[in-house]
């Protein structure tokens, strides 16, 4: 049996999926982006990118961020974000790739006003999945 070339393979696809239905797509992708959200959300980074915070408790989502900041002591909080740095903003934008999010907490002047900007986004990206 002849092997089919991309042109047929790539061809045959595009007729399978002008068969599904438009709703269906629709509902898949939104399953897409709610899974998408949730694992970014509620994921756990792997054990080699957990957060250690200078109090010796250990982060692995930003769910847990959030919950660290809203009852870290503010010395914990300055340890990890000052002039110098912040690690809090460089954990968000390398182990989630959440660049938007990294940009908002380096502008964070309290470890409260991260917890909200951290809250906001998490909002923000849950509204836009269910629209």
């Amino acid at each position: 049996m002849p092997k089919k070339s991309k042109k047929q393979k790539d061809s045959k696809l595009e007729q399978q999926v002008k068969k599904i239905p438009e709703k269906t797509v629709k509902k898949e992708q939104k399953k897409t982006i709610e899974v998408t959200i949730k694992k970014r959300i509620f994921g756990e980074a792997p054990e080699k990118y957990h957060f250690y915070l200078s109090d010796g408790r250990k982060l692995k989502s930003l769910f847990e961020l959030i919950e660290a900041f809203e009852n870290m002591s503010d010395d914990v909080f300055r340890h990890h974000a000052n002039e110098h740095k912040n690690d809090f903003s460089s954990w968000i934008k390398d182990v989630f790739k959440e660049e938007d999010l990294a940009n908002e907490i380096v502008r964070a002047e309290s470890r409260m006003d991260a917890e909200i900007k951290l809250l906001k986004h998490i909002v923000k990206d849950l509204t836009a999945a269910k629209a």
